[in-house]
């Protein structure tokens, strides 16, 4: 009660109005009494409680004084509170420039900071320099003649949170350490960092950590690059239900490196679909500020464009390439075997969601939109079993209708040739009856071809390009049994290609839930069927068998699974991947 009272009635203190990160001291006449050049000084008891409490909250203390070092260490040792400040700055050079210098070691804005001095030369001097810094007066708080500065404690500004454990104070230890060791090596920054050894872990599965996510959402500001915040119970809600759509990629960044562990670092939520990605959070803590955490977090995604909320500490870009992180799985271990895992993907656009688990190298032929917006699939028996002929290259059909090109033919063959992993999702080429055949060097039947329900509709609203598809392309009328056949045949083929060292996934649906499901049950129930009949002869190939891996609360729909399901999925691929062959 009587620090409430005292910081109602000193308006010393109606110049703090931002949270405050550090609190930088002078020494003589501020943190105690008298001059130390200039004999004895007397300690005040209340600033060095102060100080405790504040590291206490996480509130860093630093000092700018004009003193010699090694006098002012003693005194400070001898007093016990030595090891409680960071980043001090004890000589005779001008205190502007100085305190500008311990933020920018610090990587805090002076909006963040707070200075406290008895000379009012210096304190317009820091303001100079550091315009948004706040600056007390501290004339008078250690004779007697004003209070003590004990009533800062009081301020909602300063009230910080529970770190009795020291956990930000061993962080800026971490960072001095590093400053001291890269001007002793006499290094630039990027091969400062190629010494250090970052290790990065990504968390997918964080739903015990919501905490921390929510801190990163809405504490974090210079590398807070979407700055959406999320505080209200309905906002919470909104995250948890983003969190659960097929399509969305979350992750916790945790960075460690020689000098220390940096912790919960960043948090990222995009969501991907065919037309493109959509970056609902990304925010990362000022610790690991120009390490190159964010740039390699973003290059792992991809390079996603969207539109930065200004300002922020760092562009993305650049660097442009970060060379000196390395992703882990475990801190400790070997770089992740994810990293250098090639993967090839043939499917729908759900694909992306398990493989984004399972390694950064993809070849991917998943849903996407053409020039005309209009949906092309490559889980399409065509795109496998099509002749490689040149001449097709330049087809109506193939130009105008199809949607796919030869290259990309020859690209699949290509990867699915040279990939560690290959993962199929092909029902939409089972259950499909919109198959067509069409003709080619002479032959009427020679090519097959799939269209969706959405491509087909688009394409038949132009009349002229009706017609032509009427005169050109020839429905296909199969039995199950001869479609299934036609897609066991892509199976064989991927097989056929595969490295003797790959593996071969092939991702069933479920035939049990869903509305899907309900409506063409018996052919998923085939389908799977013929699945797990391929793979039980194939070595290395593996059937996931959705129904039996997933928790009913994990799908969204038939064919559609939460974050989790998919990361199930992705676990189930990343255990199976081994260098030698499947036991019998």
């Amino acid at each position: 009660m009587s620090f409430k009272v005292e910081f109602m009635s000193d308006d010393r203190f109606l110049a703090v109005t931002k949270d405050i990160k550090v609190v930088i001291w002078d020494l003589d006449e501020t943190f105690w009494k008298g001059t130390l050049s200039e004999g004895g000084i007397t300690p005040v008891q209340a600033h060095i409680d102060l100080v405790r409490d504040l590291v206490d909250r996480g509130i860093m203390c630093s000092i700018c004084s004009k003193n010699d070092l090694e006098p002012a260490r003693a005194k400070l040792e001898e007093l016990g509170i030595w090891d409680r400040f960071v980043f001090p700055h004890i000589d005779w050079t001008p205190k502007g420039q100085a305190v500008k210098s311990i933020l920018e070691r610090m990587q805090l804005r002076d909006e963040n900071a707070l200075f406290l001095d008895d000379n009012h030369l210096n304190l317009e001097e820091v303001k100079f320099f550091c315009p948004g810094i706040a600056c007390i007066d501290a004339s008078g708080a250690t004779d007697g003649s004003r209070p003590d500065l004990s009533g800062l404690a009081a301020l909602p500004q300063l009230a910080g949170k529970d770190d009795r454990d020291h956990s930000r104070l061993a962080q800026y230890r971490v960072l001095e350490a590093k400053e001291n060791d890269q001007k002793d090596g006499n290094l630039n920054n990027e091969d400062f960092l190629r010494q250090s050894g970052i290790e990065l872990k990504i968390i997918t599965d964080f739903d015990d950590k919501m905490d921390r996510v929510l801190e990163l959402i809405n504490r974090t500001n210079q590398l807070n690059f979407t700055k959406v915040r999320v505080t209200t119970e309905a906002q919470k809600a909104e995250l948890a239900e983003l969190l659960r759509i097929p399509g969305v990629h979350a992750g916790l960044v945790q960075v460690k490196d020689r000098y220390g562990d940096y912790g919960l670092v960043g948090f990222f939520c995009i969501r991907r679909r065919f037309n493109g990605t959509t970056v609902h959070h990304f925010a990362f803590s000022c610790r690991t500020l120009n390490m190159g955490v964010e740039q390699w977090v973003w290059n792992y995604l991809e390079r996603p464009q969207f539109q930065i909320a200004t300002p922020v500490a760092s562009p993305l870009d650049t660097p442009a390439t970060v060379d000196w992180i390395r992703h882990v799985e475990e801190f400790g271990a070997t770089a992740s075997a994810t990293d250098d895992r090639h993967l090839c993907l043939v499917g729908g656009c759900d694909l992306q969601q398990v493989s984004f688990y399972c390694g950064t190298r993809r070849d991917e032929f998943v849903n996407k939109p053409d020039d005309n917006g209009i949906i092309i699939r490559y889980d399409d028996a065509g795109f496998f079993l099509n002749p490689r002929d040149k001449s097709i290259a330049n087809h109506w059909v193939l130009r105008n209708v199809v949607g796919h090109t030869l290259s990309e033919m020859e690209a699949l063959d290509a990867s699915l040739a040279s990939a560690d992993v290959i993962i199929l999702s092909m029902l939409f080429a089972f259950l499909t009856p919109n198959l067509f055949t069409y003709e080619a060097q002479g032959e009427v039947d020679r090519y097959l071809t799939t269209l969706p329900p959405k491509r087909l509709t688009g394409l038949v609203r132009n009349p002229q390009m009706a017609i032509r598809m009427l005169r050109t392309l020839h429905h296909l009328r199969l039995d199950e049994a001869s479609h299934l056949e036609l897609v066991r045949r892509c199976f064989e083929k991927a097989a056929a290609a595969m490295r003797p060292d790959a593996t071969l996934f092939i991702l069933g649906t479920s035939d049990s839930f869903g509305p899907q499901a309900e409506r063409s049950g018996p052919q998923r129930t085939a389908y799977n069927r013929m699945c797990r009949a391929f793979c039980d002869s194939h070595d290395r190939a593996y059937f996931i068998d959705v129904d039996a891996m997933i928790p009913r609360d994990e799908f969204v729909d038939s064919d559609h699974y939460t974050r989790k399901g998919y990361f199930r999925i992705a676990n189930f691929i990343n255990a199976h991947v081994m260098p030698l062959a499947k036991a019998s």
